[in-house]
């Protein structure tokens, strides 16, 4: 039998200077990632590394170099990050502050 499911914004922020995460999984919970961009707002060029964190250990997913005002994607199209409960996404970047985020998709309870 199928769950629940609520389409939303899952996370919107900027991401930090040091690793942190941008998403847990809700408990009982799978989540279906369909959009993840990044902007850079800063005038100075951005590194930021995307990270999935099924579990305990931590794989990168996206390494972009942004220049100012530029605009990555993680996800698009059809395609779908899926993650279970408690699995994190999680970033980092050069200069805190100076990427914002947001994370979009569907929440199956």
């Amino acid at each position: 039998m199928a769950g629940t499911f609520a389409g939303k914004v899952m996370a919107e922020g900027q991401v930090a200077s040091s690793k942190g995460t941008l998403y847990t999984v809700p408990a009982s919970t799978t989540a279906y990632v369909r959009s993840a961009s990044f902007h850079n707002t800063n005038a100075a060029t951005q590194t930021l590394i995307v990270y999935a964190k099924p579990g305990s250990t931590s794989r990168v997913i996206g390494y972009f170099t942004l220049a100012q005002y530029e605009t990555a994607y993680l996800v698009t199209g059809a395609d779908a990050i899926v993650l279970e409960t408690g699995d994190l996404i999680e970033a980092v970047t050069t200069t805190g502050s100076a990427v914002d985020y947001v994370i979009t998709g569907l929440e199956e309870t």
